[in-house]
């Protein structure tokens, strides 16, 4: 996979032109992305439907497609979650829209307490040996759940290869439990939020309006409460701006500055990058590769502090 994924993220009442949205997936594989994050509930279908449609017709083992099951895509109690009725009606609407025969990294988007962790396995193994799905992941599973769910796959002939958690230099909860648990039973990251939807660009300003046109100004499903919990604090705001002659000094963006503060961690085997635009992807996508020194690490923490830094959820 790439390290840089780009991540589809649509919001259930997104209006962005489709014409944009193919633009930015196409831009995507310019710059040599080869891995793509979706699932069937991003923009309630139209996620999948669009990263189909871009990628059509490039080869198929130069990509590696993930998408996500769980989250409610319909009525009742047969419309989300993690039973085998849902996940086995919704994986070949998921490959119908994506306009191909197999899914890459299957993931299950969260834990589900009503089903049994056994069913949900077992389905899974039913998916990986009719040859629809080549690998299973996990989406911000409890520790213990994990551990489960390893022991199981082991059991069951699945390949559970990845986890995918929030992560960024501001939001380390994974760190305490999840990344040394799954560093134990060979499970990856890849993370999401990396830029925290779009605060560690260093685009908002304390005691400034915000961006015509940004997230924080998007009440379509953008601008969320885990998003103003930065906005709100002008200290915060401050302390990032703080961060930027850093960036600077190492030839780096902002930005880029917090992708490669991401990667950096050996856990992470990638970071999930959107955009609006092409060329946010073009520029971001440059911090794949750039190691950063440990007095470098040291620095951005204390600028940051503890009292900034999330550690737990």
């Amino acid at each position: 996979m790439s390290e840089i994924v780009y991540g589809n993220l649509l919001y259930p009442q997104d209006d962005t032109p489709d014409e944009t949205v193919l633009g930015c997936i196409r831009g995507a594989r310019d710059v040599g992305v080869t891995t793509f994050d979706t699932a069937d509930i991003y923009g309630m279908f139209r996620s999948e439907n669009l990263l189909g449609r871009a990628l059509a017709g490039e080869p198929r083992e130069e990509l590696v497609l993930c998408t996500k099951v769980g989250m409610p895509t319909a009525g009742g109690p047969n419309g989300r979650g993690l039973s085998r009725k849902h996940i086995l009606e919704s994986v070949d609407g998921s490959l119908r829209r994506l306009r191909v025969d197999h899914i890459d990294v299957y993931t299950a988007h969260r834990y589900d307490p009503e089903t049994p962790i056994e069913e949900v396995m077992w389905t899974f193994a039913e998916l990986v040996r009719s040859g629809k799905v080549l690998y299973m992941g996990m989406s911000e599973w409890p520790v213990e759940s994990i551990t489960e769910a390893s022991r199981l796959a082991q059991e069951l002939h699945v390949p559970l290869v990845c986890h995918m958690p929030r992560y960024s230099m501001l939001w380390r909860v994974p760190e305490s439990e999840v990344f040394k648990t799954c560093d134990d039973l060979g499970i990856g990251q890849i993370t999401y939020f990396t830029l925290e939807q779009g605060v560690l660009t260093g685009k908002y300003l304390p005691g400034v309006d915000w961006p015509a046109g940004s997230r924080g100004t998007d009440l379509k499903g953008g601008r969320g409460p885990l998003m103003r919990h930065w906005l709100d604090a002008d200290d915060a705001l401050t302390r990032i701006q703080r961060l930027a002659p850093l960036a600077e000094d190492s030839g780096l963006s902002l930005a880029q500055l917090a992708v490669a503060w991401v990667l950096q961690h050996p856990s992470v085997a990638g970071a999930v990058i959107g955009a609006s635009r092409p060329e946010q992807l073009h520029h971001n996508a440059e911090a794949s590769g750039r190691p950063l020194e440990a007095d470098l690490m040291s620095r951005i923490d204390q600028i940051l502090g503890g009292d900034l830094i999330v550690h737990s959820a």
